[in-house]
């Protein structure tokens, strides 16, 4: 292997989420399994976990997620696939935060920033059109 060859990751970890967000053996309709690209498993010592998922239909179960935490800091991306538009997100997403369940409507492309300790969710309200959900944590590890 060469020098920096260790730090590109082409072939993901295919994997459900992690901690019991779906009873086990459950698939979510609607989207992709993640798809993990970073985290340290993939590349030892990094600080860093990256997953992706793409959405074509709205998901079943919805919210295939309960609401939670993490002991990290977390990016939740909604990025559409219009190449002609990328603010256009093609789907209508109701984020969910804190423990007044604030909501908030999602319907263009948008980057969710979740402090540690935050409970957070969300919930497909429509998909017109497919889009990708990426994740990224502030630690090696989805927890």
């Amino acid at each position: 292997m060469s020098k920096y060859g260790k730090y590109i990751i082409d072939t993901p970890r295919v994997q459900r989420l992690a901690h019991g967000v779906l009873p086990e053996g459950q698939r979510t309709k609607g989207r992709t399994l993640s798809h993990t690209y970073i985290e340290d498993d993939l590349i030892k010592g990094t600080p860093l976990h990256v997953f992706i998922s793409g959405i074509h239909t709205v998901p079943d179960p919805n919210p295939w997620l309960k609401p939670h935490t993490h002991p990290h800091d977390e990016i939740i991306l909604f990025m559409g696939t219009d190449p002609h538009d990328i603010t256009r997100l093609g789907a209508e997403v109701e984020i969910i935060l804190g423990e007044e369940d604030e909501s908030h409507i999602i319907n263009r492309t948008a980057g969710v920033y979740i402090p540690r300790g935050l409970r957070h969710n969300f919930v497909y309200k429509s998909v017109d059109a497919p889009h990708f959900l990426v994740g990224i944590s502030t630690s090696g590890e989805y927890k």
